[in-house]
């Protein structure tokens, strides 16, 4: 998980106190918001379920805060979370998935009530659902699995994303993954209006289709999400290609569309915006050539991700295009062009020049043996970029062990949940969903008044976002290294 706090907001409460909260994106988009005290409470109880882990070291306690020392204090924050998103047995502990939800609920001041909410397939068939307001997203996904009596067994192969046909069509980033530790309901009212939240396959490797393909409801789901994605450009395929498979398509021979669908370039991508490059060399990757040395001159492409690899296409020669296996990559980070100093505000930041405005994505790559050089790609969408990277490092490291495409579903720990007003909360695993909808009684502001946030958002409104806090690097478990064979 990507965690940042660029910003802060102060609040009152029933006594006219004030206090301030620190505002948590994840993976580039608003999550919540945070007292310092709830998040003291959450690492002392990581650190109790965790005794011989040691933990990043947490901000000390400080009263009557200057601007400057909350400023400080936010940077530190920050840090903080970053290296616990950064270690994979706190990231994925039931604790944390468990203090996230219950933090979304009560940032949006929700209550537990019935809700009207759509799921769409990639078709654009709306599937009507009543849910819970502060049911989690894989509840509402069996819901919406069950409704089109899509198989059990078969449901570990679907996902609930946020999506976004206008910039999908334009080959920007247009997928949001809704994960455990959110409520589908709250957290689409933090995106655009016109993100729908989509049913879709969430693997990267293609060899999972034939799973899919011997029943008949998954094979529609994954028969319908190929025709989008060949009808908004991300699979490319030549004229007599699209003629057999518009054939195929008006005789319902799904299976033989997808037998061939499969065999296409760029089947199964998932494009993630342009960037500039330091260097054209990047097209031209051999041993003991460099990318990004002095004198290189800048290169737009457009950058895409598919199972193991990702991939760069020059815009002004689209037939140039460099493939970067996932494996390769011994590591990645996240910097800024340019730091600016972060004002404290009230949920609203101010805006900034485009010259502050990208991000550069980095990443370690073995050319050959013992060779390895470092690829700079500059661009707002290198937090989308990385968070793709680490789901396909992922899936790659779940099927060295045998696993699944998908890891297990989170589950709710026991967890003392200290609220904004200083009262506490025990969670159960055997609570209901709605944590925390008996108590929300706060006269804090709620989350629907908040502004729209989306990762795009998030780079307009601060350029020094930096995801290399802790460790420098973003380290790749399913790095390869090249023996001699491979030479």
């Amino acid at each position: 998980m990507h965690f940042s706090i660029p910003d802060l907001q102060q609040f009152h409460d029933d006594n006219g106190i004030s206090y301030t909260g620190y505002n948590i994106y994840i993976d580039g988009v608003f999550h919540c918001t945070a007292r310092y005290k709830q998040l003291l409470s959450l690492h002392e109880q990581l650190q109790a379920q965790n005794p011989y882990l040691k933990l990043p070291q947490f901000p000390p306690k400080k009263l009557f805060l200057t601007s400057s020392q909350l400023e400080e204090r936010r940077i530190l924050l920050e840090k903080y979370i970053q290296m616990v998103g950064q270690n994979p047995m706190l990231a994925n502990s039931d604790l944390l998935i468990t203090f996230l939800f219950s933090l979304q609920q009560e940032s949006d001041s929700v209550k537990m009530h019935e809700v009207d909410i759509e799921i769409s397939l990639m078709n654009g068939y709306r599937i009507p659902l009543s849910v819970s307001s502060t049911d989690s997203s894989s509840t509402i996904l069996d819901i919406a699995c069950n409704y089109i009596n899509l198989p059990k067994e078969l449901m570990k192969y679907f996902s609930l994303y946020l999506f976004n046909w206008s910039c999908a069509k334009d080959g920007q980033p247009s997928l949001k993954k809704l994960e455990e530790y959110e409520s589908p309901y709250i957290s689409q009212k933090y995106v655009r209006p016109e993100d729908k939240i989509v049913l879709r396959k969430c693997y990267w490797d293609p060899c999972y289709d034939v799973d899919l393909m011997i029943d008949k409801v998954s094979l529609d789901l994954l028969y319908l999400q190929t025709i989008e994605e060949l009808d908004l450009g991300w699979i490319t395929a030549d004229a007599q290609t699209k003629d057999i498979l518009a054939s195929y398509a008006s005789k319902k021979q799904k299976r033989e569309y997808m037998e061939l669908a499969r065999t296409l370039k760029h089947y199964g991508r998932v494009p993630a915006g342009e960037a500039v490059t330091d260097s054209v060399n990047v097209f031209g990757v051999t041993g003991g050539s460099g990318a990004g040395g002095a004198g290189d001159a800048p290169c737009r492409v457009r950058v895409a991700l598919a199972s193991k690899e990702l991939t760069l296409v020059s815009v002004a020669q689209p037939s140039r295009e460099q493939r970067y296996k996932v494996t390769r990559m011994r590591c990645w980070r996240i910097t800024t062009l340019h730091a600016i100093e972060r004002p404290q505000t009230n949920g609203h930041g101010p805006l900034i020049d485009e010259s502050n405005k990208n991000f550069e994505l980095s990443f370690e790559y073995l050319i050959s043996k013992d060779n390895l050089i470092w690829i700079t790609l500059r661009t707002e969408h290198a937090t989308f970029i990385s968070v793709c990277l680490q789901s396909i490092v992922d899936e790659l490291m779940r099927q060295k062990s045998g696993a699944g495409p998908t890891s297990p579903r989170g589950k709710r720990a026991s967890l003392t949940y200290l609220r904004r007003d200083g009262s506490s909360q025990l969670i159960t695993p055997s609570s209901s969903s709605d944590t925390l909808s008996s108590a929300n009684e706060d006269s804090y502001n709620s989350g629907s008044s908040r502004e729209i946030f989306s990762v795009q958002k998030l780079t307009e409104k601060f350029a020094s976002v930096a995801f290399k806090t802790g460790k420098d690097c973003v380290e790749n478990n399913a790095f390869e290294a090249i023996g001699d064979e491979e030479l």
